[in-house]
């Protein structure tokens, strides 16, 4: 098979890749080949002690080669050569083994399992050399860790000690606990954070310090939190940290130059605020003080100072905030925040390919955006898009184009009535209008979507929310072929109501969390769930005033039927760091519609469909399902759709080279419709066959990295087609190139 040979001459590439390792290293030196960590410490295992080696050989792809390595051994010594200097700069030269470095990472390791608690741990380091390499072996001997056997906090201040006994003790190290230096860290920080924001503005963490007393011959520890040793000493020191302080004057600087005399600037007093501002000043006075949560004559608070930081940070219109406190006079913390404005107008320009059962085609986009329209952050946005794509297989038309706009206005505080501005201070949340059309042209049909809606978008711990309150669509089709008609629009077609004029009046809630943090070896995971309905307030209105129905059993508004459903989605997505090259990375997705009411059917643009690049890859867009539904025309998209959905993903990416990055991936999944339509035959979910029409797919991908943004390239082959009438035909074991492969180009990662 063709596939296969693609596949072991990939794998003879690698192979030879790994020749001539040590062409450039000097004869007195040895090539660095690989460290392994032998541990079987829980609290430490090899991928979290690897980062504390202070020498890493050169980079393994799959564990089986070293491409970078192989591709500078490959250049020649005459630099004054193109191709020489180019191979260089995507290779890697090679690591020449260096025991001093050794010898570091030996005492890293230890330090790391001491601050775990095992306080008697060594490490062991073993070498191999082999035609010149070496092979590192670090040898965990852990022995027995320490616990902790009591612990209790002692500062001398009876208010400070109230405060501190009244937290959350979830946070508080536990006896039996190991004995963590990092917890013991973080514990540290924690206590003198809470201080903080209790007003105690001079208690910094270097105040503490924690007394460790061990049992002899026990593996045990006794800790106690209290005062660093010089502060008990220092009466005037201790009343310092042990006072609440006021927050004085608080000064909004709104400049492009802070070296500018104050004399020759604006100044305004609002609300015991100070605002100054020059000519070119961006900001209104009223936004700038709305967002400031740290208010004058209060009690310092650092919560405070964060938001803040967040909530004047969170401004399209801002590049940069900068807060400080200095002392006044009278004893209080005078606050200076400096705010940065960014670029107001940006212009941007959108290109890309289409590719949609094989008809090739192109979009094109612009898009202006103005981050300060009216001086208070609005974000105001419009744009055109328009795409054009030929089709030969179709009508008379043979070309399918769309041409479209949007237009909208983000504000950055919810224009909520009835609610103080205490509470949009708070919840720190933007309200978005916008409006949109679009034009669409087929060789079957034209469309013409408009759209309009409201939300509201805010953070709380780390969760992102969104509420769409109200958002219309309305779908007119002024024109259609005989023979869409007739396929589509006859009386018993379950796509019908798709394709006739609608109306959509849905709200909906939108939730998204990730724990990922700053460090890149970070395992983290991404939860984002979605629920909306439409049609309830409208059909609630036609009931009470005992509206008549059309012949279709259906209530209209301005002689349109409109939908009712309810539509939930989740999605899950786990990345797992191997270490900073290469990563695996699970995703499910899981998505549910019914019509009810005054819907037998969704709507065609609420529907779900499968297959593509961000889908099962083995197939092309909107090419798989509905369940064991099999193809049956150029135009068939529209039945294959569906009100249930089930997308499984597991994909390998490593780091190749330069930019280029690597993918493995294996996809399954499938759509299916929650009634019994004739036309889409197999596609109906029963609970006994579902996990039968499961299709699966297996690929590679390329991916190049821009940093601000990712080109990838994948590949999907077809392992099991759920639509083949026979086992053989089910089961793809003949593959072919035409029918079971699909490639796919799209930008940024698939999940």
């Amino acid at each position: 098979m063709q596939i296969s040979r693609l596949i072991l001459f990939a794998c003879a590439t690698l192979l030879l890749s790994a020749c001539s390792l040590t062409k450039y290293v000097p004869e007195n030196e040895r090539l660095l080949n690989r460290n392994v960590i032998k541990s079987n410490v829980p609290e430490a295992p090899a991928d979290v002690l690897e980062p504390f080696l202070q020498q890493e050989p050169n980079n393994y792809f799959l564990s089986l080669a070293r491409i970078e390595l192989a591709l500078y051994n490959a250049s020649g010594t005459d630099s004054s050569k193109w191709i020489n200097r180019w191979l260089r700069k995507i290779g890697e030269p090679p690591v020449l083994y260096d025991t001093t470095l050794t010898s570091a990472s030996q005492h890293q390791l230890k330090k790391q399992l001491h601050n775990k608690g095992y306080l008697h741990a060594d490490v062991d380091v073993i070498e191999k050399e082999k035609k010149r390499q070496v092979k590192v072996t670090y040898v965990v001997n852990a022995n027995d860790p320490y616990t902790i056997h009591s612990y209790k906090i002692d500062i001398p201040n009876d208010t400070i000690m109230s405060i501190i006994n009244k937290r959350n003790l979830l946070y508080v190290p536990r006896v039996g606990d190991l004995f963590d230096v990092d917890v013991l860290a973080q514990e540290r920080e924690n206590v003198a954070k809470l201080l903080r924001r209790k007003g105690y503005f001079y208690f910094q963490k270097e105040a503490l310090s924690f007394t460790v007393d061990s049992a002899l011959n026990s593996n045990q520890v006794d800790i106690v939190l209290g005062m660093q040793p010089s502060y008990l000493g220092n009466d005037s020191l201790l009343t310092r940290l042990f006072t609440t302080t006021k927050v004085g004057t608080v000064t909004i600087y709104d400049v492009t130059n802070l070296l500018v005399p104050t004399e020759a600037r604006d100044t305004v007093i609002s609300e015991d605020f100070i605002v100054i501002r020059d000519e070119k000043s961006s900001f209104s006075p009223k936004m700038l003080i709305f967002k400031t949560l740290i208010k004058p004559n209060s009690i310092y608070n650092e919560r405070l100072v964060e938001r803040t930081y967040t909530s004047l940070n969170s401004l399209q219109a801002v590049k940069y905030v900068d807060i400080s406190f200095k002392e006044e006079a009278d004893g209080r913390m005078g606050c200076h925040i400096v705010v940065n404005p960014a670029k107001k107008h940006s212009v941007a320009f959108d290109i890309e390919g289409t590719n949609s059962n094989g008809d090739l085609g192109v979009g094109v986009g612009v898009n202006y955006h103005n981050k300060n329209i009216f001086k208070g952050a609005e974000v105001f946005r419009v744009g055109v898009h328009g795409a054009y794509e030929a089709i030969g297989k179709l009508g008379d038309i043979k070309y399918s184009a769309e041409l479209g706009g949007n237009m909208s206005i983000t504000l950055p505080t919810f224009l909520l009535p009835f609610t103080s501005s205490d509470f949009k201070r708070k919840m720190g949340g933007t309200t978005e209008f916008s409006m949109s059309y679009n034009f669409q042209q087929r060789p079957e049909y034209k469309r013409n979507i408009a759209n309009a809606g409201i939300k509201y978008v805010w953070r709380n711990r780390g969760r992102r929310y969104t509420l769409d309150v109200i958002d219309i669509n309305y779908i007119y089709l002024p024109w259609m072929t005989a023979a869409f008609k007739e396929q589509y629009l006859k009386p018993s077609s379950s796509v019908r109501y798709s394709y006739e004029d609608h109306f959509i009046m849905r709200m909906g809630l939108g939730i998204a969390y990730s724990n990922k943090r700053n460090s890149i070896m970070s395992n983290f995971y991404t939860v984002r769930g979605n629920i909306s309905t439409a049609g309830n307030l409208l059909y609630g209105i036609s009931s009470a005033i005992k509206q008549i129905k059309n012949v279709d059993n259906q209530y209209e508004i301005f002689n349109i039927a409109y939908s009712q459903y309810v539509k939930g989605d989740f999605d899950y997505t786990y990345n797992h760091y191997f270490n900073k090259r290469n990563r695996l990375v699970f995703h499910t997705g899981l998505g549910i519609a019914f019509p009810y009411g005054n819907a037998t059917i969704l709507p065609f643009e609420e529907r779900y469909f499968s297959g593509g690049a961000n889908s099962v890859r083995g197939w092309s867009v909107r090419t798989l399902g509905p369940g064991r539904y099999a193809n049956s025309g150029a135009i068939d998209y529209m039945n294959q759709s569906g009100d249930i959905r089930l997308d499984l993903n597991l994909e390998a990416r490593f780091k190749l080279f330069w930019m280029f990055e690597g993918a493995a991936f294996i996809d399954a999944g499938n759509i299916w419709t929650i009634k019994n339509y004739e036309e889409q035959e197999g596609g109906y979910f029963q609970l006994s066959e579902f996990y039968k029409q499961i299709a699966c797919s297996y690929g590679i991908g390329l991916r190049a990295d821009f940093d601000f943004f990712v080109i990838r390239v994948d590949m999907g082959v077809k392992l099991f087609e759920p639509s083949g009438a026979t086992s053989s035909d089910r089961w793809r074991t003949e593959l072919s190139w035409k029918n079971d492969v699909a490639f796919h180009f799209a930008v940024g990662y698939p999940f």
